[in-house]
């Protein structure tokens, strides 16, 4: 009676213990190990779990929103954007989140009209970005910007490498193209010219506009609108390759994890 109950440990061959390893490395009996088998398996881009996907997307919209606050709080002079945002806030009134809405839902729906299709991302990170930025810039204001030419410099530097990693750390989520980057392509695919040479345009199009509707304009403008095409690229390579060796560092563990169940359950 008592072996009939417990069949099936009586012999353990090596293609039942391959079987079991298998078994094991599918169902990753442990919460770490279910994480590990997710990631493990494809491209590090596609093997992020959407949870540390959304989770670049917070992180990223966050980082750009404080960047872009600091650039407005130095009141060097904001981005190009910033520029005609600052214009829509000084005409209509609105919110600062509120501006960023509309300033980047028409760009994101100008793109979309011209054939580029927005992803999730694309949609939620302008969502964030607006209250975050409001604020960081309001909890800023209550604080003087230092006095110094040099030190105003070092933090306008500093925001644009901010807005690199953040926009990086978009890029690398997957989850939808920056505003910015869609309405770049969606114009250079229309006009069939080189992205960069579009994206140039657009930026100095913003900064005409908000200027002559009496946006801030500034030393810090001219930083940003030279330094973030770098920063972005370098953004970029150093969120991916964070991504890439935590892949790598999971994708050990979870084989650490089923060792250590297969020998439990010898």
């Amino acid at each position: 009676m008592h072996a009939d109950r417990h069949p099936v440990r009586d012999d353990l061959t090596p293609d039942s213990s391959v079987t079991i390893r298998d078994r094991l490395s599918r169902r990753a009996w442990s919460r770490a190990g279910a994480v590990g088998a997710v990631l493990s398996e494809g491209p590090s881009r596609r093997a992020l779990a959407i949870t540390t996907r959304v989770g670049l997307l917070v992180a990223g919209s966050f980082l750009i929103a404080a960047s872009v606050a600091v650039t407005l709080w130095t009141e060097l002079g904001p981005g190009p954007l910033d520029v005609f945002i600052g214009a829509v806030r000084n005409i209509t009134g609105l919110p600062m989140s509120v501006a960023v809405w509309a300033t980047v839902g028409a760009s994101i729906a100008i793109a979309w009209l011209l054939g580029r299709r927005p992803g999730f991302g694309t949609i939620l990170s302008p969502i964030l970005i607006g209250p975050m930025l409001q604020f960081v810039y309001g909890s800023l204001s209550a604080y003087d910007a230092p006095g110094s030419v040099l030190v105003l410099i070092l933090l306008q530097v500093v925001a644009v490498a901010g807005i690199g990693l953040g926009a990086g750390a978009l890029i690398v989520s997957g989850l939808g193209a920056g505003s910015g980057e869609l309405f770049a392509g969606a114009a250079s695919d229309r006009v069939r010219r080189p992205e960069p040479m579009v994206r140039a345009a657009i930026e100095l199009s913003w900064v005409v506009a908000g200027v002559a509707l009496g946006g801030p304009i500034g030393l810090g403008t001219v930083m940003v609108a030279l330094l973030i095409g770098p920063a972005v690229g370098h953004g970029h390579r150093i969120i991916d390759g964070l991504a890439v060796r935590s892949r790598r560092g999971i994708v050990h563990t979870h084989g650490a994890i089923v060792e250590r169940d297969l020998a439990h359950s010898v």
